[in-house]
């Protein structure tokens, strides 16, 4: 595709013999090695390059497990689903910088990342790498729009983990900006849970049911600007 930067594969090993970078302090750009990530990651990041869609989601698992149907509701267009289960901040921004180029035909992006930066790293870190994400994909594609979501609560009892992404979510509402919109996507599943005990709209203490995909794209409506 004459659009888009081709960068030479030699297959998964040469992807991973990638050098990780430092970026936003101890945060790495760079891919996971584990099964079935580089496989995975071949074979999509190839299809993006070919296909250079019009309408994408950008994440980790909550983004691969996003229902097609529900998903097709955020766009005008037919959206390419580029979640990843596992993937942090950085793996994204790895994944985003080698799959993105200039002269992309992309109009309308949505991008839901971070809870598996939660553990190992600071607020700051997390939404700075986010912020990084969407400026690159803006280089590639600026007329895009770009609809950020906060992160999700989780339902670990984690008091750190939720004082984190607290501050995560209010760093990430500043980056707000013409052609990238924050949406609180935080308080509409905080709100619909009970504080303690089993929630509908989660199969489990991160991940949500349909139900809580339906409350998410109602609370994004279109992923646009």
């Amino acid at each position: 595709m004459s659009r888009i930067i081709k960068a030479g594969w030699a297959g998964v090993a040469t992807l991973l013999a990638f050098l990780a970078v430092p970026a936003q302090s101890d945060t790495t750009i760079g891919p996971r090695t584990q099964p079935p990530y580089s496989d995975w990651l071949t074979t999509r990041m190839e299809t993006l390059r070919h296909q250079d869609p019009k309408a994408m989601l950008l994440g980790d698992s909550l983004i691969a497990g996003w229902p097609p149907d529900l998903a097709r509701r955020l766009f005008d267009a037919e959206p390419m689903n580029f979640g990843a289960g596992g993937d942090t901040a950085g793996n994204l921004l790895w994944r985003v910088r080698q799959s993105f180029g200039p002269g992309m035909g992309l109009r309308s992006a949505l991008i839901l990342v971070g809870t598996n930066d939660l553990p190992n790293r600071s607020a700051a870190e997390i939404a700075g790498t986010i912020g990084t994400i969407t400026t690159d994909m803006k280089r590639s594609a600026p007329g895009a729009c770009i609809t950020l979501l906060t992160l999700l609560p989780r339902r670990d009892g984690n008091a750190a983990f939720a004082e984190r992404i607290a501050e995560v979510n209010r760093r990430l509402a500043a980056l707000a900006a013409p052609g990238l919109r924050v949406v609180d996507a935080n308080t509409p599943l905080r709100d619909a849970c009970p504080a303690e005990g089993a929630c509908p709209l989660y199969k489990d203490p991160v991940h949500l049911t349909r139900a809580g995909y339906e409350r998410l794209a109602a609370a994004v409506g279109k992923a646009g600007c």
